[in-house]
């Protein structure tokens, strides 16, 4: 079964998403920072869906942090 990846600093968003996705027999990992996000998408290659916040510092708005994880990884 594919597997899907959250990246969000709230453990709160965390938790709901994968409640939601608990509920529809769909396997979840999670990480609240970006480097640890990238760690566990090269530790499950099984991962095929990723949900990610857009922004991970306060006050940020612009979503470019999001954008910009997965940047290198286009490269």
């Amino acid at each position: 079964m594919d597997k899907v990846l959250i990246i969000d600093d709230n453990p709160g968003i965390i938790s709901a998403l994968e409640l939601l996705l608990s509920l529809h027999r769909i396997e979840t990992v999670s990480a609240v920072t970006p480097p640890a996000g990238l760690q566990l998408l090269r530790e499950h290659p099984d991962i095929s869906l990723v949900i990610q916040d857009m922004n991970f510092t306060a006050d940020t708005t612009s979503g470019e942090e999001g954008r910009e994880l997965f940047l290198p990884s286009v490269r």
